[in-house]
């Protein structure tokens, strides 16, 4: 009797579990399925007049259809896009991008791993976005034709010959501000069989040449590399002909040479008295060259001998243990001087210090300064450092400046076109400043300087001035200076000579 209960109970279990399990997966499935009130009425559709079970596609859907509908699969609604349709029982995912598969999305470079376990990161790594593109491959050009700009304006209307209107605009925002003006032949443009500009190569600043190359989607992708240039060491030798200045100016030397070059010498040198007809000049500088031979970059002036007719003058370039540049004489004294006898680079000494007739007055009457005519506009420079005392109208000297330095000496300046930027009372200036520009304010017959030093409230002549340098080489570094300074030497002998009798005249 146990036993009969025991299989009862166990049927029983069994079929309550199969009942539960059915409606479980109903309700998972996306298909369900309907009650049936007759079990046998498919039964009595499938089975033929013998009693045999029998299937007969036409008569299932044609004559059983009514039947057949109670024991059929029925699909669940489908979401369509119109939302009136969707049942309120079901949560539906609302897409801000329709073209998402999924209504999560994960921000990978602003995603946080410290908390995701080592061995599953890699799930969330991603493809990282590359820093940069990578560089087409070169293509072999037909060939090549290569401009000059000298500036924005230039650069935009020369593009606009040579390529279409949108790429133009693309090009030249990429390159405006790196192209080198200042160096000829900044621009080629290299052309395929079709006369389709595959790259283009540009001079940029700091010695490097930035190129565009179209990659196959059609597009430019830019990059930058070590501009193609040869340093070279350049020894110059000319005479002197009618002034210094323009000597080295009209015989192809780096006009940053040049004013380098003139800008030492005025700390010692009275360009209208010390140089004469005749007297030798040698350079020797260094700089990087394009293939046309045109300079990239700032030359640098590794040497510089002035022959006078009396004495000669060299200076050095000398690197200092602090990591200062200067220059120096052959004994480690600086070329720079406490005061500068000539605070306008290349300027002629029209009038000299003493008693003379005055041209406006008409009397004699004592010059206390000198006067240096240059062009209108041309800069002015402190003589030293020093604070300014006085900045603004003064009388006859028409817009005047007075610096005060050490050891009770002062510098006046007069008759100025214009104040440089910043230029007033109380403000601290350094030697080489530009402080103003010539001019002819005041009583004036004619753009120039007039320029005094004054010592203790005594007026002195500034072409005789004699001041100790400014700095000096320190003992314990004597040693390499010499070393330096034998090095030059022999640097300058090994260079092979460009030498010019004159360097021609301005007209």
């Amino acid at each position: 009797m146990i036993n009969v209960l025991k299989k009862k109970l166990s049927l029983f279990l069994i079929t309550l579990f199969v009942v539960f399990s059915v409606k479980n997966l109903l309700e998972f499935n996306d298909f369900g399925m309907l009650n049936v009130p007759d079990e046998d009425a498919l039964l009595n559709i499938l089975e033929n007049d013998q009693g045999t079970l029998e299937y007969n596609e036409e008569e299932f859907f044609d004559q059983g259809l009514n039947k057949a509908k109670k024991f059929e699969l029925t699909k669940k609604l489908q979401l369509t896009e119109d939302k009136s349709q969707i049942s309120d029982t079901l949560d539906v995912a609302n897409y801000g991008n329709q073209e998402n598969t999924v209504d999560f999305f994960i921000d990978e470079k602003n995603l946080d791993l410290l908390l995701v376990p080592v061995n599953e990161t890699m799930l969330f790594s991603g493809i990282p976005d590359p820093e940069s593109k990578p560089i087409p491959d070169k293509l072999d050009h037909e060939k090549a034709t290569t401009i000059t700009v000298e500036n924005k304006k230039s650069l935009k209307k020369n593009l606009s010959k040579f390529l279409k209107d949108e790429e133009v605009k693309i090009v030249y925002d990429r390159i405006k501000d790196y192209v080198d003006f200042k160096v000829e032949e900044n621009i080629k443009f290299l052309f395929d069989d079709k006369d389709n500009i595959i790259e283009i190569n540009t001079f940029a600043k700091n010695l490097e040449q930035m190129n565009l190359r179209r990659n196959f989607n059609n597009d430019f992708i830019f990059y930058f590399v070590k501009a193609p240039t040869d340093t070279k060491v350049v020894r110059k030798r000319l005479k002197v002909k009618n002034s210094l200045s323009k000597t080295l100016k009209s015989a192809q030397i780096p006009e940053d040479i040049v004013s380098e070059y003139l800008h030492q010498l005025s700390y010692t040198i009275d360009f209208q008295r010390d140089v004469k007809n005749g007297d030798t000049i040698e350079l020797l500088y260094e700089a990087n060259f394009t293939k046309n031979n045109s300079i990239v970059g700032e030359p640098l002036l590794l040497y510089g001998l002035m022959h006078l007719h009396d004495h000669k003058i060299e200076l050095f370039r000398y690197k200092l243990s602090n990591g200062k540049t200067d220059y120096f004489d052959a004994r480690g004294k600086s070329i720079k001087k406490y005061l500068m006898r000539t605070p306008v680079k290349g300027a002629r000494l029209s009038s000299k210090f003493g008693v003379r007739k005055h041209p406006i007055l008409g009397f004699s009457k004592m010059h206390r300064g000198v006067d240096f005519a240059a062009k209108r506009g041309t800069p002015i420079m402190a003589a030293g450092d020093g604070r300014i005392t006085y900045a603004g109208r003064n009388g006859s000297f028409g817009r005047f400046i007075e610096i005060k330095h050490l050891n009770n000496f002062k510098t006046r300046y007069a008759h100025l076109y214009k104040y440089a930027k910043g230029i007033k009372k109380g403000r601290l200036v350094k030697q080489g400043e530009v402080i103003g520009y010539v001019g002819t304010s005041g009583r004036s017959t004619g753009p120039h300087l007039h320029y005094e030093v004054k010592h203790k409230n005594r007026t002195i002549n500034p072409m005789k001035l004699k001041l100790e340098s400014t700095i000096n080489i320190e003992e314990n570094d004597i040693p390499n200076f010499y070393a330096n300074v034998s090095l030059t030497r022999e640097r300058f002998l090994a260079t092979k000579l460009q030498e010019s009798e004159t360097a021609g005249l301005y007209e």
